[in-house]
C-alpha cells in the first residue's frame, strides 16, 4: 500500500474515501479552459511614448523590465505609476492606456504591435525610458465554469516587493530575453514561459485573497479544494451532498451552506455542470456514442442526459456533436 502523503486509504465502498490522489483543480480547470498565452513584444520605448489598449476578446498583460510607466483605467481619476517589476494583467481583456506620463499622446495598441512585427518601434525618438514586455492569454470564454464568472478585471503583482517572488522576476528576465532573440525553439520557449507567467498571478490572486467567497477563494480552502478534486477525478460517482461533505469531516447542512457560501452554487450544480463540461468536450472531441459519454458522466440512460445537458448547456447533445464536425 502506497504511503505517498497525497494518497488517502479508507472504505472503498465509500468513494468520498477511497484512495485517490488529490487533485490540482486550477490545473484541472485551466486545461479544460484550454488557456494559451505568449507575448506580443518585449522592446524599448523612447520618450514621448504612449498606447491605448481598447476592449481585447483576450487577457493582456504588461511587464515593466526597465523604468516605469503610467497606467490609466476606465472611470478610475487617478493614474498608477508602474515600476520595474511590476506586472499588470487584465484577464477580461479591461480597455486601458499605457505611457510615459499620463497625459501622454497616445497610438492605439494595434498599431503599435502592426509596426513593432514589421520591424519598427513607433517610439525612437528621444532617450530610452522604459523596457516593456507585453503579451496575451486566451481561454475558451463559452465554458460555464466558475472561475471564469470570479476571474479578476485587473492583477497586480509588485514582484520586486515580495521576496518570495523573486524566482518569477527571473522568468520575466528570460522571457524578455527569449522574446528578444531569435534562437532555435525561441518561440515555443515564449509561450511556455508566458504561461507559467500567467498561471503564477492567478496563484498568487488566490494567495492574496481575503473575500470570504467566490471560486478563487474554493481553491484556496483545504476542505473545498478536496470536494471539488473528487468531483473532478470521479464525475460518474453517483454523488449527494451527505457523501461529499463527510469526505471533508463536516455535516450535510453545514456542508451545503459552506459550499455554497463560497463557491456561489450549490454542490450538485457545480456536479452537473462539470459533467456537462466533460460531457460537451466528448461530444464535440470524439465518436464515442452518446450513452457511453452519459454513463462517463454519472447518467444511466440517453435520455436523462440529454436533459440535464439541455438545461445547463442550452442545446441538445446531437446539436453539440454537430458544431464540433462543423
Amino acid at each position: 500500500m502506497s504511503n505517498h502523503p497525497f494518497w488517502r486509504t479508507t472504505d472503498a465502498k465509500d468513494p468520498s474515501r477511497a484512495e485517490e490522489p488529490y487533485m490540482d483543480v486550477l490545473s484541472d480547470v485551466l486545461r479544460a479552459l484550454r488557456l494559451y498565452a505568449s507575448s506580443y513584444y518585449c522592446v524599448e520605448f523612447s520618450s514621448p511614448w504612449g498606447i491605448n489598449e481598447p476592449k481585447a476578446e483576450c487577457g493582456i498583460f504588461h511587464a515593466v523590465i526597465r523604468g516605469s510607466a503610467w497606467l490609466t483605467l476606465p472611470d478610475e481619476r487617478k493614474s498608477i505609476l508602474l515600476s520595474a517589476g511590476d506586472i499588470i494583467a487584465f484577464p477580461t481583456g479591461l480597455p486601458h492606456q499605457i505611457s510615459e506620463q499620463p497625459d501622454s499622446r497616445l497610438t492605439p495598441g494595434n498599431e503599435v504591435l502592426k509596426m513593432i512585427r514589421q520591424n519598427t518601434n513607433p517610439f525612437t525618438h528621444g532617450e530610452s525610458v522604459v523596457t516593456l514586455l507585453c503579451g496575451y492569454f486566451q481561454y475558451k470564454k463559452h465554458v460555464q465554469l466558475p472561475l471564469l464568472r470570479d476571474i479578476p478585471a485587473t492583477l497586480h503583482i509588485k514582484s520586486d516587493l515580495e521576496p518570495q517572488l523573486a524566482w518569477l522576476n527571473n522568468v520575466v528576465k528570460i522571457l524578455a530575453y527569449e522574446s528578444r532573440t531569435h534562437q532555435p525553439g525561441s518561440e515555443v520557449m515564449v509561450d511556455r514561459l508566458t504561461e507559467v507567467l500567467v498561471i503564477q498571478l492567478l496563484r498568487w490572486h488566490i494567495n492574496k485573497l481575503k473575500s470570504p467567497s467566490g471560486y478563487f477563494q474554493a481553491l484556496a480552502d483545504d476542505r473545498l479544494s478536496r470536494v471539488l478534486s473528487l468531483i473532478h477525478q470521479q464525475q460518474s460517482q453517483s454523488w449527494d451532498v451527505e457523501t461529499l461533505g463527510r469526505a471533508v469531516s463536516m455535516s450535510r447542512t453545514a456542508f451545503s451552506h459552506h459550499f455554497k457560501e463560497v463557491v456561489g452554487m450549490t454542490p450538485m450544480a457545480y456536479l452537473s455542470q462539470w459533467r456537462m463540461h466533460i460531457a460537451h468536450e466528448l461530444l464535440m472531441e470524439s465518436n464515442q456514442s452518446m450513452l457511453s459519454i452519459a454513463e462517463q458522466v454519472g447518467y444511466k440512460s440517453e435520455a436523462s442526459f440529454s436533459k440535464a445537458f439541455k438545461k445547463i448547456m442550452g442545446i441538445s447533445p446531437g446539436q453539440a456533436r454537430k458544431r464540433g464536425r462543423c
